[in-house]
């Protein structure tokens, strides 16, 4: 029987939680497979999708065309491969790789695999090993342990105790408060005028912003939960996040610097208030290649740097 061409629509808000079962597990913990980094980047990426046959394929038009790999409900699937130990994608999902090849070749474009995690990599190649692959160390995921963020503990926090301790000595009237109905427009008020006072000539971080707004209008839809770092009752520092199993995924991250330590306390705050009982790992996405943003992670001392490659498929 002739197979039905993959019909793909453009990833909107009313699509979440018709997908949601697709992202109910992220076995690689990279922030690419979770709701809100699949939604809050939907309109810059340019995301499309098609369900058929159980599974899940998201295709992204910038910066190249590119397919996510493909997802069966509760995972991007893996299987145990009898009499080695090592992990390949099931029968169902290696097919779901050879339709991707088949529709990229009908469209005369190149099938080419965005977003793909070390462990999908590996089972990739088992099945295309001919194929190319290449990294970018500005797309790396920081991703820590929640109990060194949480407690910050041993020498190599001593800075970041330093910031917070100085912190609280002044400004005593500091408290952290959960985004409520009742605060939710003070903050996305600090939103707006963070992107103003914090102007930057990026796309990526314009787009940031106006998703953090869009997010904060939908915080149930997204299952995302958010902190307010306060000074006297003035908002200084926001953050937004979710959960996904045993990882924090931090979304969302701004803070005033022209109060000291405000980002060492909001991160501090976050944790020790969300990476509750269950929750091993804090991943804080990545650095954009930003130098400040990749010396402020870097000194948190990650556990891993996840890795995250585009592929052309052989």
């Amino acid at each position: 029987m002739e197979e039905i061409d993959l019909v793909f629509k453009k990833l909107t808000l009313e699509c979440v939680e018709m997908l949601r079962p697709f992202f109910t597990n992220n076995e690689c913990r990279i922030c690419d497979c979770t709701i809100g980094g699949t939604f809050i980047w939907r309109d810059y990426h340019k995301t499309e999708y098609a369900v058929d046959n159980g599974i899940l394929y998201i295709k992204v038009g910038y910066p190249i065309p590119a397919f996510a790999p493909p997802r069966s409900v509760g995972a991007q699937r893996l299987d145990i491969i009898p009499g080695d130990g090592q992990r390949r994608p099931n029968d169902t999902i290696q097919e779901a790789y050879k339709r991707i090849i088949r529709y990229c070749v009908s469209k005369g474009e190149t099938a080419r695999l965005c977003s793909v995690s070390n462990t999908v990599l590996n089972g990739v190649l088992k099945m295309f090993p001919d194929s190319k692959f290449q990294t970018n160390r500005d797309w790396s995921d920081y991703l820590y342990l929640s109990d060194d963020l949480v407690y910050l503990n041993g020498r190599k926090f001593a800075g970041q105790r330093n910031h917070i301790n100085r912190f609280s000595r002044e400004y005593q009237t500091w408290s952290f408060d959960d985004i409520t109905s009742a605060n939710v427009s003070a903050v996305k008020n600090y939103i707006e005028r963070f992107a103003r006072e914090f102007e930057k000539d990026s796309s990526v971080y314009i787009e940031g912003n106006e998703k953090t707004l869009e997010v904060l209008d939908n915080l149930e839809l997204f299952r995302q939960f958010g902190g307010a770092l306060t000074v006297a009752g003035k908002i200084v520092g926001v953050s937004l996040g979710e959960i996904t199993n045993d990882t924090l995924y931090i979304h969302a991250e701004k803070a005033d610097t022209a109060y000291h330590g405000s980002y060492p306390m909001l991160m501090n705050q976050f944790a020790k208030r969300f990476a509750t009982d269950g929750i091993r790992y804090i991943n804080r996405e990545e650095d954009d290649g930003v130098e400040g943003l990749r010396i402020s992670k870097t000194s948190y001392h990650p556990i891993e740097l996840l890795d995250k490659y585009m592929v052309e498929l052989g």
